[in-house]
């Protein structure tokens, strides 16, 4: 008998904490909006990352030691490379410091690699579109930091891109 109570008031507690944790809504429902429109809705937002930013230290390793940028894009018969340091100082500052929303309908324009005497220091994917505007940073082969890129980076690319007649280029907002 006294295992039955324990029993029951257990799977009382259960539901009850349960049913509180879910504020009544279902998972992904917005305010105001029955489960029919939002299907209905088109949604812009994709996916928010679950990659964090780039660490401060990280990035000014690559600000202070960077020497050489390559950047390769794809699809275009077009890359850079920058050995200036006040260049190379200038694209490590189109980084935000804001994390990047990841579109996975976007794909990489390219690859930018940050070197140091010939060595790698890291790697990123370049995403750039009238959707997308973000770097996707490596570690180990995998994506490890995604951060938008900035307003001033986005119109810098864009005057590059508008120079080599790349067509399908964001716009700067």
């Amino acid at each position: 008998m006294k295992n039955n109570l324990f029993y029951i008031l257990g799977i009382g507690l259960l539901v009850v904490f349960l049913s509180s944790c879910g504020g009544g809504k279902k998972s992904g429902e917005k305010e105001g909006l029955s489960m029919e429109a939002m299907l209905s809705a088109k949604n812009t937002e994709v996916n928010v990352s679950t990659l964090p930013s780039i660490t401060f230290e990280e990035m000014k390793l690559i600000y202070e030691g960077a020497d050489f940028i390559d950047i390769i894009f794809y699809n275009v018969d077009f890359s850079m490379s920058v050995n200036n340091k006040a260049n190379i100082q200038k694209m490590v500052g189109f980084v935000s410091t804001n994390v990047a929303s990841i579109n996975r309908n976007c794909k990489p324009m390219g690859r930018i690699f940050f070197q140091k005497n010939g060595e790698l220091m890291v790697e990123a994917d370049m995403y750039y579109d009238d959707q997308c505007n973000y770097f996707v940073f490596q570690k180990n082969g995998k994506a490890a930091y995604a951060n938008d890129i900035t307003p001033e980076g986005q119109a810098y690319f864009a005057k590059i891109f508008s120079q080599v007649k790349v067509e399908s280029t964001a716009v700067p907002q």
